[in-house]
């Protein structure tokens, strides 16, 4: 295999592993950044969206927080098709903010009803 063709398959790889990096923001979908010392947070209002929870103490799941640029626990994030479209993240208090979930709801009811 020549310099050419080990070049074109390293990029290959890393198109693909990019694609996959990026599966939680496909579509509505609704991903929410915790650890275990944070009070749990529900997502089971949202489960005919795509869900994800990633926790802090996993260490398979730290990039995710590294990309997302996640400061405080816990964080929800709802995503339409990569883009970032509602953001809560918690106070000193490490709750989510209240009245989240009826912007969260709103936020996709919108989506729903403009993707039409």
């Amino acid at each position: 295999m020549n310099l050419k063709d080990k070049i074109c398959v390293l990029l290959i790889v890393l198109f693909a592993f990019s694609a996959k990096a990026q599966y939680y923001k496909e579509k509505i979908s609704i991903v929410l950044f915790t650890a275990d010392f944070v009070e749990p947070v529900s997502l089971k209002d949202y489960r005919q969206h795509n869900t994800y929870v990633f926790n802090y103490e996993n260490s398979k799941h730290e990039k995710f927080f590294l990309n997302e640029s996640v400061d405080f626990l816990p964080t929800l994030i709802v995503y339409n098709n990569g883009k970032v479209i509602y953001k809560a993240e918690a106070g000193i208090d490490l709750q989510l903010p209240e009245g989240y979930k009826i912007n969260v709801t709103q936020t996709i009811d919108e989506l729903i009803e403009n993707k039409f």
